[in-house]
């Protein structure tokens, strides 16, 4: 008998431990790992808000200087030192040198053809000095010898006329006096020759010398090519070093090469008239913006826009439109991202504020173009607003349940639209439809008693007018 109470005793114990074991550890660890567990579908919601409504879109543009000093190239060299872009000058710092070797033998060899061309000169002008003598020589012998002929022509007309009276007197023979006048008539022919050979001479000195100052004036200006040409090659040596002519930033142009378009480095060779750096003026800044087709029907010159950015966290600029391009235009194929076949409208933004310190040209900005301005609307995130079959409506929440309410919308933006009737301020409503099967949702399940999100809606609110 005391035997059997031991053994029943022994099992009452094993039975209350095991009970309480199970109960202990054994119900939690089934309810956590093999219980079938429930979910529930979360549905985020977002309030109707009341206030000012912003109509705009966005676009992204880059940043430039308004006003902006370009400095170019006046040489072909090999550039050996370029200032770091981005870095701040002030008038006279050294912007670019160029490397000087084959400038200082471009003057080497232009002082040598100077040199020569002077030489050429001289030659030509002593040639001419002495061309100048001879002439004058042979043109006095010419006349010399012209006047003796007349000297002697005059006697021969004597000597004829004292014969023929004398042979009229018979004193002596006809034939004395026929004879004088045939040696008359020889001089006359005398004279007559000189006289044509001085013309001669004095037309051949003419020319002669014509020609020879003719020379004289072409080795001149050769002499003067030569030293512009000398000059030319001093100041290029002398614009080996480029200065800046005004304060600013530095910022490197870019060139064309056979590896695509990139900024222009030491090493390079630019062009003649190259622009090789820009200095722009960093106290007014502007945005340049390719919109496209559909959104350029809203723009309009003095349009307000709200500039975004990346580099400049938590701070809004404000701009208005100040240009907007007359045709669409493609983008350069050159630029990365450009799309082949779209076609944009270039629209440049003035910003009001100055802030060197901040504002940087090739700086990316998000800009929001101000199409409308509502002093008081409702609106409600976009994604809250369903259409379906020809029905507009949201889904508000009541307590732990969900209606289905008809609404009329209006105006509208990227994140929100304006409900004109149908919703009351601070109502929530899902932003999502909830009768739709767990599978459908966009968003993953909570488990019971798990910390849910937050109900606020992640799209930005509009900015209030003014601010």
């Amino acid at each position: 008998m005391l035997r059997q109470l031991q053994i029943w005793g022994t099992r009452l114990v094993v039975t209350g431990l095991v009970v309480y074991v199970a109960h202990r550890w054994g119900i939690p660890v089934y309810k956590q790992y093999f219980a079938p567990k429930k979910t529930e579908i979360y549905v985020p919601t977002a309030p109707v808000k009341e206030g000012p409504f912003v109509i705009s879109f966005h676009d992204l543009g880059a940043l430039k200087a308004e006003r902006s000093v370009s400095v170019s190239s006046d040489i072909e060299a090999k550039i050996i030192y370029l200032a770091p872009e981005g870095s701040m000058v002030k008038p006279g710092d050294k912007l670019v040198e160029f490397d000087t070797t084959e400038l200082l033998r471009r003057v080497r060899e232009r002082e040598l053809a100077v040199s020569n061309a002077e030489a050429e000169v001289r030659r030509a002008k002593a040639e001419l000095e002495i061309l100048i003598e001879e002439n004058k020589t042979r043109i006095a012998q010419a006349e010399k010898t012209l006047q003796f002929n007349e000297a002697e022509r005059d006697a021969a007309r004597e000597q004829r006329d004292s014969k023929v009276k004398l042979a009229n007197d018979k004193l002596i023979p006809r034939t004395e006096a026929e004879q004088a006048e045939i040696n008359l008539r020889a001089k006359e022919l005398q004279v007559e020759k000189g006289r044509m050979d001085l013309t001669l001479q004095q037309k051949d000195a003419e020319s002669k010398e014509s020609q020879k100052k003719a020379d004289v004036r072409t080795k001149e200006f050769a002499l003067q090519m030569a030293r512009l040409e000398l000059e030319e090659a001093q100041r290029q040596v002398q614009r080996a070093v480029l200065t800046a002519p005004a304060a600013g930033m530095v910022v490197l142009s870019k060139i064309y090469t056979p590896e695509g378009r990139r900024k222009v480095k030491e090493g390079d060779t630019p062009w003649r008239r190259m622009t090789l750096v820009s200095l722009p003026d960093l106290r007014s800044m502007q945005v340049e913006v390719a919109v496209g087709e559909s959104d350029a029907p809203k723009l309009f010159v003095g349009m307000p826009t709200l500039i975004r950015l990346e580099a400049v966290k938590n701070r809004i600029y404000h701009g208005f439109v100040t240009d907007i391009s007359s045709l669409a235009t493609e983008q350069d194929p050159w630029e990365g991202g450009a799309t082949p076949g779209k076609k944009n409208f270039d629209v440049t933004i003035q910003i009001k504020e100055s802030d060197p310190k901040n504002l940087k040209p090739g700086m990316t900005a998000d800009v929001e173009f101000i199409v409308r301005r509502i002093d008081k609307a409702l609106y409600v995130p976009i994604e809250a607003v369903i259409e379906r079959n020809g029905e507009t409506y949201v889904f508000v929440r009541e307590d732990k349940s969900w209606r289905r309410v008809h609404v009329k919308t209006g105006a509208y933006n990227d994140n929100f639209v304006c409900i004109t009737r149908g919703l009351r301020k601070g109502e929530l409503v899902a932003l999502r439809d909830p009768t739709k099967p767990l599978e459908q949702q966009e968003a993953g399940s909570a488990a019971p008693g798990a910390e849910k999100p937050s109900e606020k809606t992640t799209a930005p609110i509009p900015v209030p007018a003014g601010k």
